[in-house]
């Protein structure tokens, strides 16, 4: 920079006097007749030293013009460095509200300051957070502590303090994250944030890790490939959040508000989430293999291609769900409702459907290989093609059901259904290798004895 501003000065003492000078006669020699000046080759001369000085001119506003902005920034960092100083002094004082003051001021550089001082800022805020909030009680996921609840002699309040609250405000913020550098990763694993106010937040990729989240409120907010592993979300408010591709291992989201969520790709494999409501919620391509979700509402729910293997599905309710080509292998859906949901190429192999409601359901090319459907109701369901290899239909309710297509259909199977004069069965029963045909009874016969038992 030095060396530009003495190449510029000679440039002025030396070059502008020789240019004003020798310029025209330099540039434009072969048209100057020095015996005619005079007479009219003065006015050529006059002509161009004059654009020359314009020249000169411009470029010397040029020049002015980068000092100036050189001035600014440097003026500008200046200004900037006093303010992150004040609010430093701020966050160190024992009144609340002098720490929001500051909280406000670190805010704002955040959002508006160059990329190095916003990202400085957010990491000031991120450690005050961590300083101020209590760590995460260590609890079994199914309990839901008393609020004056104490371990150790210590309380874990039911919301975070206003200073804690308007800084987890103030890092979260979707405009918060334009001028901070990507990898300056939100920090949270481990905290006591139970009631926390986030909704609209960005936590895209926060790390949460073993957080108390219990009645948080997320609404809307954007978890996209956050962790939150392990971490306590008991009936938190999720309602039209976006969790594509987070984790959620081991996570408790007993009683969550998931209605309409996004959990595209998301792993929540032996994770909670007992009584959780995930109406219309999407969930492809989702990991939920031995997650419980018990008693959950999953009604109208998108779970095509989810893994739910071994998954526990007691009592949850999955009234007209899209479950195409998803994967329920020893999944256990006792009592499960499942009522006019679609079931395309979908894996039900060693599954539990004990008592379970497939009234109107369509299963396409669905695997029952080895499933117990004891006290199911298949009532009107269309099966098309299903596979019922060693299937157990002991008592399945069969009114209406098209089983024409079957697949693996023993005569012993059908005789053990509930079945009527309506319901379609194959026209040839599968033989076993293992073991020779029973004879069962007539379908007819079975049709009396049920209007009789009525």
């Amino acid at each position: 920079m030095g060396a530009l501003i003495a190449a510029g000065a000679l440039f002025l003492l030396v070059g502008v006097p020789w240019m004003l000078w020798r310029g025209p006669y330099f540039l434009d020699g072969k048209y100057i007749d020095t015996g005619e000046l005079a007479k009219g080759s003065a006015a050529l001369v006059t002509g161009l030293r004059t654009a020359m000085v314009a020249l000169i001119a411009a470029l010397g506003a040029g020049i002015a013009l980068l000092y100036t902005a050189r001035t600014y920034r440097l003026t500008r960092r200046g200004q900037i460095t006093d303010r992150f100083t004040k609010a430093l002094e701020r966050l160190g004082s024992n009144e609340a509200y002098v720490r929001i003051g500051g909280i406000l001021a670190l805010e704002q550089i955040v959002q508006d300051a160059p990329e190095q001082a916003a990202t400085d800022a957010a990491r000031v805020l991120n450690h005050f957070i961590r300083d101020r909030a209590p760590k995460a009680r260590v609890t079994p996921v199914t309990e839901e502590p008393a609020p004056d609840a104490e371990s150790e002699g210590k309380k874990w309040p039911n919301e975070p303090s206003p200073d804690v609250q308007a800084a987890l405000t103030a890092l979260t913020r979707p405009e918060s994250r334009t001028h901070v550098d990507p990898r300056e990763r939100l920090d949270l694993h481990g905290l006591h944030l139970v009631g926390a106010e986030l909704n609209q937040a960005d936590l895209t990729d926060a790390d949460l890790r073993g957080a108390t989240l219990r009645g948080a409120y997320l609404a809307e907010a954007t978890l996209t490939k956050a962790n939150l592993c392990g971490a306590t979300l008991t009936k938190a408010s999720l309602y039209r959040a976006t969790l594509t591709g987070a984790k959620l291992q081991e996570a408790a989201l007993v009683k969550a508000d998931l209605r309409e969520a996004t959990l595209t790709g998301a792993d929540l494999s032996r994770s909670t989430l007992t009584g959780a409501n995930l109406r219309w919620a999407d969930l492809t391509n989702a990991d939920l293999e031995r997650a419980i979700l018990t008693d959950a509402n999953l009604r109208q729910a998108t779970l095509t291609e989810t893994d739910l293997s071994s998954a526990t599905l007691t009592g949850a309710s999955m009234f007209k769900a899209t479950l195409t080509n998803a994967h329920l292998g020893e999944a256990i859906l006792t009592d499960a409702i499942l009522a006019k949901a679609t079931l395309t190429e979908t894996s039900l192999h060693g599954a539990t459907l004990t008592g379970a409601s497939l009234v109107k359901a369509t299963l396409t090319r669905v695997s029952l290989d080895g499933a117990t459907l004891t006290n199911a109701k298949l009532r009107d369901a269309i099966l098309t093609d299903p596979d019922l290899h060693a299937a157990t239909l002991t008592e399945a309710d069969l009114e209406g059901t098209d089983l024409s297509s079957a697949r693996h259909l023993t005569q012993e199977q059908a005789s053990s259904a509930i079945t009527y004069e309506n319901t379609k069965l194959p026209s040839v029963f599968w033989e076993p290798t293992t073991s020779p045909a029973p004879t069962g009874r007539p379908l007819l016969e079975l049709a009396r004895e049920s209007e009789a038992n009525r």
